[in-house]
């Protein structure tokens, strides 16, 4: 596949999961399932926020390749790790994650998590859990990208 075509699939993959998380969060907010405090929205402004980021990184990839990349790398870090260790918690995934762990309530248990799009973020309340985890899907995407960085020196 060459350069320009994989630059194309990074930008679409990264425009679909922002698109995704955005309509997910929308049918969440809205679906009735969901009491809307003020910290609930506080966080899915975030969480929208993070999935405009995506869309915009994607974009960016079609118009300015270079700080597009630049842009698409930041992106997928935030997406790298994702942990719940007492009163903080967070999980961010604009597209798919294929996530390996470990939980640790009750003993060290290695987990396979699969996500589409989603976010989480706790600060200040326990929720009982204690794991951390690895995004496969953003930790490749990261070794791509800085890949891709090299060839447009």
């Amino acid at each position: 596949m060459s350069r320009n075509n994989q630059i194309k699939a990074i930008a679409i993959y990264q425009i679909l999961g922002g698109v995704i998380g955005i309509a997910l969060l929308v049918l969440v907010m809205f679906g009735g399932e969901v009491t809307v405090t003020q910290e609930v929205l506080r966080f899915s402004i975030l969480a929208g926020l993070l999935y405009i980021f995506s869309i915009l990184c994607g974009r960016m990839l079609f118009r300015n390749p270079r700080k597009g990349l630049r842009l698409s790398l930041v992106n997928q870090v935030l997406q790298v790790v994702y942990f719940s260790i007492g009163a903080w918690a967070f999980q961010y995934v604009a597209g798919l994650r294929i996530g390996v762990g470990v939980d640790m309530v009750g003993g060290w248990i290695f987990k396979f998590r699969l996500a589409l799009s989603s976010f989480h973020f706790s600060a200040g309340s326990d929720l009982g859990q204690k794991f951390v985890g690895v995004n496969l899907v953003a930790l490749f995407l990261i070794f791509w990208l800085e890949r891709l960085l090299e060839k447009q020196s």
